[in-house]
């Protein structure tokens, strides 16, 4: 409440001498009569804040850049229901303007847009989260801007820099599993998983996928239990205390950790089915990889 005299915005003539503010509706009002007086502006930051990976960034208009977008999502686009409320004699100036703007930005990035559109197509399919995708977005960038994945190589490129979005997102996705659902030859994706990490200095700063990274994978797609899945999470924990991941491939132990965990828990799968269900090893992958945990962990499973 405010003591002073306030003066009717309206022009009445009437005086208060103590008047409420309401910010929730911007109003101020007399404490005596109940008149509203006037309005309030809200004096407050007109930004909008939007997360990023380095914490908030402050935006005054519109929707968050995106790196997924050739222009970062910042260009402006004249729409229909806009030309719709001009004169009609100024509509077709308009629409012919409104193409010439298209022509020219896809003149002059033509290859960007490509990739760019090429690799959320890509994520989409491999259903991945929009924090992959933009990763994987900023090593694409990197890639045309070296002039590199010309014609039909940029579908390579766009599996690769998937691949390495997954791995720094912590998302298990393999070589194989990737080069199968898009359709592209898995030794070009390798071929153009090499040339994004020499581009981006020869290191990327993401973890190798382990073993209990692919537990949830199995238990969804072999429909296990919770307490098979218990069992996998410790068994994984037990392997990854031993030097028996070198040189091993490790969704090959983990389907070996799941067969033996559903063997053990009275859910058996059989080795072969749990191979064609993932298509990226065989079952003598995931019968080797039994023997080296039964061997290594002195597990006996009755079969």
């Amino acid at each position: 409440m405010m003591s002073e005299t306030f003066e009717d915005q309206n022009n009445t003539g009437r005086k208060c001498t103590e008047v409420i503010v309401d910010q929730e509706r911007g109003e101020i009002i007399c404490s005596s009569t109940g008149e509203v007086l006037g309005n309030v502006f809200d004096s407050g930051p007109e930004w909008r804040e939007f997360p990023n990976n380095e914490g908030r960034i402050r935006s005054r208009v519109g929707a968050p850049l995106t790196k997924a977008m050739h222009d970062y999502g910042i260009s402006t686009t004249i729409s229909d229901s806009d030309i719709r409320k001009l004169k009609f004699s100024q509509r077709k100036k308009m629409y012919v303007l409104r193409r010439r703007i298209a022509s020219t930005r896809m003149r002059e990035n033509k290859r960007m847009i490509t990739a760019l559109t090429i690799l959320k197509e890509n994520a989409s399919t491999l259903k991945l989260p929009q924090v992959v995708l933009e990763n994987a977005s900023i090593l694409m960038r990197k890639v045309v801007e070296a002039g590199l994945g010309r014609g039909e190589k940029i579908r390579a490129y766009s599996a690769a820099a998937l691949y390495i979005a997954c791995r720094i997102s912590k998302i298990p996705r393999s070589f194989s599993y990737i080069s199968n659902i898009l359709d592209v030859d898995e030794e070009s994706v390798r071929y153009a998983y090499r040339k994004i990490v020499e581009l981006s200095g020869g290191k990327i700063n993401a973890r190798i996928s382990r073993p209990i990274d692919f537990v949830p994978t199995f238990v969804t797609v072999l429909k296990l239990g919770k307490g098979t899945e218990k069992l996998m999470y410790r068994l994984s924990n037990a392997v990854d205390k031993t030097n028996m991941l070198q040189g091993k491939s490790p969704i090959a132990v983990a389907a070996a950790i799941a067969y033996i965990s559903s063997a053990i828990m009275g859910e058996k799968r059989n080795q072969r089915d749990i191979a064609s269900a993932f298509g990226t090893f065989t079952d003598v992958a995931v019968r080797n990889r039994y023997r080296d945990i039964v061997d290594n962990l002195y597990i006996e499973v009755m079969l």
